[in-house]
């Protein structure tokens, strides 16, 4: 399996100042296309959107998200 600079449970919020983070929650590899991730909001809605690992470590869409402190890391 290839390695990447994310990785399952990483933490990212779209950059503009939005406030809702998204968790990775599935790495996928392709033949045929650039890798992609399933990001699924935390403490949201339920709502999951799939991106390209290019798109998401691009700082002018996506920044990275820690967890705060007084936050429950999720199941």
């Amino acid at each position: 399996m290839t390695k990447f600079s994310v990785e399952v449970g990483d933490f990212f919020q779209k950059a503009g100042g939005i406030d809702s983070k998204w968790e990775v929650e599935k790495i996928i590899e392709y033949t045929d296309i650039p890798t992609h991730v399933r990001l699924k909001e935390h403490k949201g809605n339920e709502r999951t959107q799939t991106v390209a690992l290019s798109v998401l470590l691009d700082p002018k869409y996506w920044v990275r998200s820690p967890l705060a402190s007084d936050e429950e890391i999720p199941e």
